[in-house]
């Protein structure tokens, strides 16, 4: 009875070292499921929803994912990615050039990130706070500059639109019918693999696992523990922008509630990914298979024709369980 006692504990402190492992195994599973209860959940065009929808939330989340293992969070990034967009719809409709339009929307994107951690280091208010407030300060700056109506890009559709979020014809005709595939989805790798290799291989990562870990050794080691908290908030607004100015590359159009209930679904992608929400833990890439598997569940459900009231309790069940296996698997002793 010891030795499996002492097997099982060598096991859990093994998987301990994979905070994504819960992510895995569980978006494993729902996809066996789905293949085997839901038709048409492996075609091409149903896998291609998959990634396209869950590529634009889920650069969000690589944001969200740096900043809450850095021990803060960011509850108004569905705001800033309001901003974003109108920022950049009004800009090219009052003739602004298109990559000009564009840098000012990931400018103002990163300067709303920027806000938020200064408030946050300054003045030493919990982030959840801090964010929450701006969260509806944003959204009331999305309503005004866009006075509460559609923001519509009225001229004719730009290269530049391709290049953020066109169409990946040459493998959406290789099925019949055309599936859906867009290059936000290897913008989306991109990123993610970018991000977990500066968060996995680089000082900086580091300085950010230390930070979220343990503020005060972070310190005496000369972290500048702040200085990575507000470098991570930027970071987290700028790819908010990003997303949103890919999203709107491809719809055209803004509406105020765009981008609403947004930091939740970030929130849930991380911790089922295994970032814990003390800081200090977990990886980029768990983080991306949360998203996944939210969106598959989200396809799955659809297919299936189950009320979008059960994805959000079968989405809220996932996530006690990947707390609870989380915090079982990092705890000593």
């Amino acid at each position: 009875m010891q030795s499996q006692t002492a097997t099982w504990t060598r096991l859990r402190y093994s998987l301990a070292n994979f905070p994504e492992v819960v992510a895995l195994v569980s978006f494993l599973a729902v996809f066996v499921f789905f293949a085997i209860a839901a038709d048409n959940f492996l075609t091409p065009i149903c896998i291609a929803n998959i990634l396209t929808f869950a590529s634009i939330t889920g650069i969000v989340v690589v944001g969200v994912a740096m900043l809450m293992i850095s021990g803060e969070f960011d509850l108004s990034v569905g705001s800033t990615f309001t901003v974003a967009s109108y920022v950049f719809a009004l800009s090219m409709n009052a003739g602004v050039p298109p990559i000009l339009a564009l840098l000012l929307a990931l400018i103002v994107s990163a300067l709303l990130g920027l806000i938020n951690g200064l408030i946050v280091t300054w003045t030493g208010i919990p982030s959840f706070i801090t964010t929450l407030g701006t969260m509806l300060a944003y959204r009331g700056i999305a309503r005004a500059i866009g006075r509460g109506d559609f923001a519509t890009y009225t001229g004719d559709r730009l290269a530049l639109f391709g290049f953020l979020n066109g169409a990946l014809d040459p493998i959406n005709q290789l099925v019949t019918p055309a599936s859906n595939f867009r290059v936000s989805i290897l913008w989306f790798i991109a990123i993610a693999i970018v991000m977990s290799l500066v968060l996995m291989r680089t000082r900086y990562g580091n300085w950010v696992f230390a930070t979220g870990g343990n503020p005060g050794a972070a310190l005496a080691q000369g972290v500048a523990a702040k200085r990575v908290k507000v470098i991570n908030f930027v970071l987290t607004g700028f790819l908010a922008g990003t997303a949103s100015v890919m999203q709107f590359a491809h719809r055209l159009s803004v509406d105020p509630l765009r981008g609403e209930g947004m930091e939740l679904v970030a929130v849930a992608a991380c911790v089922i990914g295994g970032v814990q929400l003390t800081g200090g833990y977990g990886t980029i890439f768990g983080a991306c298979v949360g998203m996944l598997l939210l969106q598959m569940l989200e396809q799955g459900l659809v297919l299936m024709q189950i009320p979008i009231q059960i994805f959000q309790a079968v989405a809220g069940l996932i996530l006690i369980i990947a707390v609870i296996s989380n915090t079982y698997l990092g705890r000593q002793g």
